[in-house]
């Protein structure tokens, strides 16, 4: 076996179906970190009712750029996951719950261009990919690729922070990549 091999076989589950390498970051159990790169949003600017209006909770969008792997922003437990695989929640040892919510009206793909690689009750750490998605697959199926990521219990802090800036801009808008904080909730 030549080191090509060595390498591919390290990312190829037994099926033969590639999985994406971990992402490596350092963590805090309060900080929700960046589950995809790519720009990043207001929730205010999502074009969803539901999302805008922050009821599934407080975060960001990011418009995703690169391979489409969607990794875990936190450590925890896998809460539930959709059938369609157009979203995840996880909750953490710390009592925080995070929801992450890929693409606008995806949920009507019936789980096309998303794969999961997890299911519900397994232990995940911060940086383990969660599911792979195909950002042109969203788009040809006429959606919004759209990732929003948010502490959907915030009720249960008495704030949250707003950490997700860069340095790096693309249309005045900060650039982030998997593993910047985004949100930090302060008790």
């Amino acid at each position: 076996m030549g080191l090509f091999d060595k390498i591919k076989s390290a990312f190829t589950s037994s099926d033969g179906a590639m999985v994406p390498p971990e992402a490596s970051f350092a963590t805090r159990p309060d900080t929700v970190y960046a589950p995809v790169s790519g720009v990043l949003v207001s929730l205010k600017e999502v074009n969803d009712e539901v999302i805008s209006a922050g009821l599934l909770g407080d975060g960001y969008g990011i418009l995703p750029t690169g391979a489409g792997v969607l990794y875990s922003p936190v450590t925890g437990r896998i809460g539930a996951t959709t059938v369609t695989n157009h979203s995840i929640a996880i909750a953490t040892a710390e009592g925080m719950e995070v929801l992450i919510h890929i693409g606008i009206g995806t949920v009507n793909m019936g789980g096309k261009g998303f794969k999961r690689l997890v299911e519900a009750n397994d232990e995940v750490r911060a940086g383990q990919p969660l599911m792979t998605f195909s950002v042109d697959a969203i788009k040809l199926a006429g959606y919004e690729e759209v990732v929003a990521c948010v502490i959907s219990n915030p009720d249960a802090y008495d704030r949250i922070d707003h950490v997700g800036e860069s340095g790096t801009l693309l249309g005045g808008r900060p650039l982030v990549k998997i593993g910047d904080p985004l949100l930090v909730a302060r008790r």
